[in-house]
């Protein structure tokens, strides 16, 4: 593993096995990701974008290849992981604030230190007043940032993010993408995002990974080179933006034409 690398892939496969044989998902993937580097991987659906991050989570086997966080192989879940599905996973019958600190209860890392840590964090990021509410009672965009708080309150050192903003309307998606950005940025957090969103990817990135169709290789990498001093809302409207548009959405027509 390089020594700036926190994750690094090498020449990972996988290869599920059932009853009618054996499907090989993905083939030969190497990558590795710097301290506080945001990256994305898009790809065709059903290449195997979120198999990737279930393997660096620990909660899928590979086949062969290595995977390291901070040079130590993952071989299962990991404490410095913070995984956020699609959809929020909290939990109705429990307020805000015990939402936020039931990673730290699961993990057993309840201190009198990381609870004050987690309370910095519903303060610092919107949601002091709110330590009493129930989820039902937030928008869909707080209750994400009530995730993300709980994610990080457990003081991970990489960041999965499978497309945390699907089940949000557009308007509101955009306004998340904005002050999850922020939040990930401020924390300085190393953080790997799947998503089927283009724009999306390009406007939270330093580094887009394409992949091709099943059995998923990795095609390119395409740096983004926009100033990093803007938010993803005005990444879109960068010049340069659809020059990379153009570029990932040419490489994934391709795989369609060729499937």
């Amino acid at each position: 593993m390089t020594e700036k690398h926190i994750l690094q892939l090498n020449h990972v496969s996988l290869t599920y096995h059932t009853l009618r044989g054996e499907t090989l998902a993905l083939k030969d993937i190497s990558f590795g990701i710097q301290p506080g580097e945001f990256i994305s991987i898009v790809g065709p659906s059903g290449c195997g974008k979120t198999t990737i991050l279930s393997l660096i989570a620990g909660l899928l086997n590979k086949t062969s290849g290595d995977i390291y966080l901070q040079n130590d192989p993952i071989t299962k879940t990991n404490k410095n992981v913070g995984y956020m599905f699609q959809r929020d996973e909290l939990f109705d019958w429990l307020t805000i604030e015990e939402n936020i600190l039931l990673g730290l209860t699961i993990q057993k890392k309840r201190t009198p230190e990381n609870k004050k840590k987690a309370q910095e964090l519903i303060v610092k990021y919107g949601l002091d007043g709110f330590q009493k509410s129930y989820p039902r009672e937030l928008s869909g965009g707080m209750r994400q940032r009530v995730a993300l708080i709980r994610t990080l309150a457990t003081n991970p050192h990489l960041l999965l993010l499978d497309e945390p903003f699907s089940a949000l309307d557009y308007q509101t998606r955009l306004n998340v993408q904005n002050s999850m950005h922020a939040i990930i940025k401020s924390e300085h957090k190393t953080a790997i995002l799947v998503t089927h969103d283009i724009s999306e990817a390009i406007a939270m990135s330093d580094r887009v990974l394409i992949l091709t169709k099943r059995p998923a290789t990795l095609k390119k990498e395409i740096t983004i080179s926009l100033p990093q001093n803007l938010t993803p809302f005005e990444r879109r409207n960068h010049p340069e933006f659809q020059t990379y548009f153009l570029k990932i959405w040419e490489e994934l027509q391709d795989e369609e034409e060729n499937s």
